[in-house]
């Protein structure tokens, strides 16, 4: 409501512009014609100007929007990725006990098993193969 009657009051303070040469001094058609040129060129340059502020309002809009969007996407999904990098971090050491304490040492055995059993068969002369 207040819009309205701002630019009611805009429209009427530049209604008399116009018509307040043309009352007052009874200009000649040349030069109505030229007062019509430069109100028409400062009412452009004010749209002009209304329009870029509205335009700098609007890309100032969706900056914050992305801004909060961005937010609240990483909300929910940076805890879960640091859950899923500490269970990573889990598997790994996990892996590397049973590695240690399991397989190396049954690698270990079994080497060591086909090493005495190589061995007798060279003392022995049995091949088995």
């Amino acid at each position: 409501m207040k819009l309205a009657v701002v630019l009611v009051l805009v429209a009427a303070v530049v209604a008399g512009a116009v018509a307040a040469p043309v009352i007052l001094f009874e200009p000649s058609l040349a030069e109505s014609r030229d007062i019509v040129i430069i109100v028409a060129g400062i009412a452009g340059l004010v749209v002009a100007l209304a329009s870029l502020v509205t335009l700098l309002v609007i890309a100032l809009g969706i900056h914050h929007l992305s801004r909060a969007l961005r937010r609240l996407l990483d909300d929910p999904i940076r805890p879960a990725l640091t859950e899923m990098r500490d269970t990573a971090r889990n598997v790994r050491g996990a892996t590397e006990f049973v590695s240690d304490t399991a397989v190396h040492p049954l690698i270990r055995a079994v080497a060591t098993m086909r090493g005495i059993r190589r061995g007798l068969a060279v003392l022995t002369g049995l091949r088995r193969r």
